[in-house]
């Protein structure tokens, strides 16, 4: 219990504010609502850039941008797979209508517990920062996180099109009867 208590009294205080952001964004997500594109796109720029934090912090930059690049770019096609399920539609104003699910949720809080639990152990194990393996996985990880996101919301705003347009076009056939 003393090694839990130890590692958040040794948490940056920062940390702790973005955990609240992060709960918060992920208990909007649960329910329908109507919002600005930006704030659809949030959760996985948050996500990307804690990814990238981790890659400027990297001790071999070079393994890092590697590992991250090729994950990131796997991870794209099961985001984007999440994101199809969603269903969006794109107002005339600009403002997505989404509907509730967890994903924000659950990518939210695990954005922070791996990010809390690959720091935690470069701070317990220091050496781990220059191993080119934990160097891999930490960046593969980020990647991961990252590519997720931003297929997820690749996804979203293509069906928020492609809804728009359909509602569209069902309205011009109505028009024309």
């Amino acid at each position: 219990m003393l090694f839990v208590w130890q590692m958040i009294v040794h948490t940056p205080p920062w940390v702790w504010p973005l955990l609240l952001a992060l709960l918060w964004l992920g208990w909007q997500g649960l329910r329908p609502r109507t919002v600005p594109v930006w704030r659809v796109a949030l959760l996985p720029l948050i996500g990307l850039i804690v990814s990238l934090t981790g890659l400027v912090a990297s001790q071999k930059p070079m393994v890092a941008f590697g590992c991250w690049m090729a994950v990131l770019l796997l991870a794209l096609l099961p985001g984007y797979g999440l994101g199809r399920r969603r269903p969006a539609r794109r107002l005339p104003d600009g403002r997505i209508e989404l509907a509730g699910g967890w994903f924000s949720l659950v990518f939210g809080l695990s954005v922070f517990f791996v990010r809390y639990a690959l720091g935690a152990s470069a701070g317990i194990w220091p050496v781990l920062r220059g191993d080119p393996l934990w160097v891999a996985l930490s960046a593969g990880v980020g990647g991961a996180i990252a590519g997720v996101g931003l297929g997820w919301l690749a996804a979203v705003l293509v069906r928020a099109r492609r809804e728009a347009l359909a509602a569209d076009q069902v309205f011009q056939a109505r028009c024309a009867n």
